[in-house]
């Protein structure tokens, strides 16, 4: 098994794909997904995709539990709630 330090913070990577993975994620500021709604940039799809739903006028996702109101432009500020409460 091949392993790969990152010689930045001693990282140990499995592959170097990985290891160039976490030397962008970890220690670059480089954010190449830009928001078109807002000057918000990511370092990955995933990220952008999850802002860009916080841009929605409509709040896509409620609590079901009864007489609690709360509401959510995300599914993970959603589970986070029901986490809370």
């Amino acid at each position: 098994v091949n392993h790969v330090t990152c010689a930045l913070c001693d990282t140990v990577c499995t592959s170097v794909s990985s290891l160039k993975a976490h030397i962008r994620f970890r220690h670059c500021d480089e954010r190449p997904f830009h928001c078109h709604l807002c000057d918000s940039g990511f370092k990955n799809a995933y990220d952008l995709h999850k802002h860009v739903e916080t841009h929605n006028d409509s709040d896509a996702y409620s609590c079901d539990v009864e007489g609690c109101g709360f509401t959510s432009r995300t599914l993970r500020t959603l589970t986070q709630h029901y986490k809370r409460v």
